[in-house]
């Protein structure tokens, strides 16, 4: 069965989710360069999804908090004085101040604006000069929650209070990588933001698939000649053999100290690297000795951040210097291929004069995936 993207005041295409890979187009440009499509990807997609905002290393005790701006919606995290994990819009319910800027550690959490004050789980607890307001209900102005919850060391937040549970929306991908993320210690040993001049979706897109990569990426040929990937429910997963992209996730193995890779591998696990994308921003890949996390964040039609978290064993040998340059070195190398190319696309798709081109059937199953899964929110009521 197909399902139409359309609405009523025509400012949506007609276009219809595609199964078959062997005869599937591209999306037309107006999804990648219309603001009014790209305002109701942030309502219905990133209003109504799970997504990625975060990690726990960031909010290590109670009273910690961050703040993100992911989709251009503002939200802050945190951990109450308890140490449970709490999300909310960082919008003052007075008149949407901010309640808090960048990252630190707080007992109350005081607009910029006009000072009115909230604890840790988001009740007015401060108004100056309210007295005289009549009938001034205090819990009516409590700070708006997101749910919240965690796969391993990552925080995601859904829009929607009676969402699916995130376990389910992850599908088996939680026990695939329970080795990894379960019961490691880990560290945040790196950390990067990119700017990009492109569409979010051009992005994730690229992430989806490895058709491009023997053009953009030639260091990673012999990545694309052994990759399998699957695609389904709200993922696309790819797997390849750990000897040919070794150089990205460390050095010489033979050579390496065995405090650099996770402890409880399985042989399949130790011989592979593992990637995962999730619909609609979250991206991780898994070797023998690191873990790459990468958020999505679109801020405009034509314009993305990308934050990048590296992480490793929680060793002085997995976080020296000769450990970690050489794949953080590596994978910016990769990234920076990718974004380069970004930017023509959207100049590209934005001149009026693409016709949607066909899908790779072997090689762009996931990106098929990810178009359905964006016609499918888009169509969805509400």
């Amino acid at each position: 069965m197909t399902t139409e993207v359309h609405m009523n005041n025509g400012l949506l295409p007609t276009i219809q989710q595609q199964q078959n890979p062997n005869t599937a187009f591209s999306l037309p440009s107006s999804f990648y360069t219309d603001p009014e499509i790209y305002n109701l990807e942030k309502q219905k997609i990133f209003g109504k999804s799970w997504y990625c905002v975060g990690l726990t290393h960031q909010l290590p005790k109670p009273g910690a908090y961050f703040t993100v701006d992911i989709a251009e919606c503002p939200i802050v995290l945190l951990r109450d004085k308890q140490g449970t994990l709490r999300a909310f819009f960082n919008i003052c319910s007075h008149r949407a101040g901010p309640i808090a800027r960048g990252s630190g550690q707080a007992n109350l959490l005081t607009c910029l604006y006009h000072a009115w004050c909230f604890d840790l789980e988001g009740n007015l607890k401060g108004a100056p000069e309210m007295k005289e307001a009549e009938a001034f209900d205090w819990s009516a102005h409590a700070l708006t929650p997101l749910l919240v919850s965690t796969w391993g060391c990552f925080i995601f937040v859904n829009h929607d209070l009676h969402a699916e549970p995130l376990a389910t929306y992850l599908g088996d991908m939680p026990e695939r990588f329970q080795n990894y993320l379960q019961d490691q210690d880990l560290a945040l040993a790196h950390r990067a933001e990119y700017w990009v001049d492109a569409n979010w979706k051009l992005f994730v897109e690229t992430n989806m698939e490895n058709y491009h990569e023997p053009t953009l990426h030639p260091s990673l040929a012999p990545y694309y000649k052994e990759i399998e990937t699957e695609a389904k429910g709200n993922y696309t997963y790819q797997w390849c053999p750990e000897k040919d992209v070794a150089f990205l996730n460390k050095t010489e193995r033979e050579d390496e100290h065995p405090d650099t890779i996770f402890p409880g591998l399985s042989p399949a696990e130790m011989s592979a690297t593992r990637l995962v994308t999730f619909f609609p921003n979250f991206d991780l890949g898994c070797s023998p000795g690191s873990i790459s996390a990468v958020i999505v964040d679109p801020q405009a039609v034509d314009r993305t951040r990308i934050e990048l978290f590296w992480l490793v064993p929680n060793t002085e040998a997995a976080l020296s210097s000769d450990n970690l340059s050489p794949m953080i070195v590596a994978r910016d190398q990769v990234h920076r291929e990718d974004l380069q190319i970004l930017p023509d696309l959207q100049k590209r798709h934005a001149s009026g004069h693409y016709r949607p081109g066909r899908i790779c059937p072997t090689r762009e199953v996931g990106l098929l995936l990810f178009q359905n899964l964006v016609i499918q929110s888009l169509n969805e009521a509400g």
